[in-house]
């Protein structure tokens, strides 16, 4: 490839971009082309000009995989992540991103007995220390969470990431990753979800005020991890680009 790089950045709700890892993106030559799937049917990716992309990213979702007959973008997209597999083209998935990868490469995506909400912590296994993307993550990941749904690791799958025994950060093959939790939100948007879903959060029994709290003296360092993250992407549609 000769032209400037691109990727495809494909949003399900206006409550969820890219946030804190776009900057990283544009900032390494990158250009993002953004698919809607709820407002956009003008851009809807046709599956014969996928190569322009070097790299895909699928964001966070209000419907689940298991609703996937209510919407037909979500077949769309799983075309668009298989083709993303087949030819080893750089994927990253977050939160519900992630449990679609999962559910294109041959895994179980469940309804969990226990979601998770807000701040959590990620434990990287040693696995992802040399990952080329989730090694940017550290030992230790600090995770805004906010989903109901779960999975099974694909058997080509490498878990990279947990918490109290839930997948949270994985790889499939070497090209593509995915993280369960929400590393792009920054504070702005994390405080945005908090007030807007304030019922359904305390319906989870989270203290409100606690984590508005925790997303103030964590929005330094969660910016830093997500540009981290972003940047080693990043790297990784380049290098796809440059071949």
């Amino acid at each position: 490839m000769t032209s400037k790089p691109k990727i495809l950045v494909v949003v399900h709700d206006i409550d969820d971009h890219l946030n804190e890892m776009a900057n990283p993106i544009a900032e390494a030559g990158i250009l993002m082309d953004t698919w809607d799937v709820q407002n956009d049917n003008v851009g809807k990716p046709d599956l014969d000009k996928l190569g322009q992309y070097s790299g895909i990213i699928s964001m966070g979702a209000h419907a689940g995989v298991l609703e996937e007959e209510k919407h037909a973008w979500m077949s769309h997209e799983r075309k668009i992540m298989q083709w993303a597999l087949d030819t080893e083209t750089p994927l990253l998935g977050l939160c519900f991103g992630s449990q679609l990868l999962a559910s294109a490469a041959g895994g179980r995506v469940y309804k969990a007995e226990t979601g998770e909400f807000a701040w959590t912590k990620v434990d990287m296994l040693p696995e992802a220390a040399n990952d080329p993307v989730l090694g940017a993550l550290g030992k230790t990941a600090d995770a805004f969470q906010f989903h109901y749904d779960s999975f099974e690791l694909p058997e080509n799958a490498t878990l990279l990431g947990e918490s109290n025994g839930t997948i949270e950060a994985f790889r499939v093959g070497s090209s593509a990753w995915a993280t369960q939790f929400h590393p792009e939100v920054g504070l702005s948007q994390q405080l945005a979800w908090l007030s807007t879903y304030r019922g359904a959060f305390i319906r989870e029994g989270i203290d409100i005020d606690e984590q508005i709290a925790k997303s103030h003296e964590l929005a330094a360092s969660y910016r830093k991890q997500a540009w981290d993250l972003s940047e080693a992407f990043a790297k990784q549609v380049l290098a796809f680009h440059n071949k």
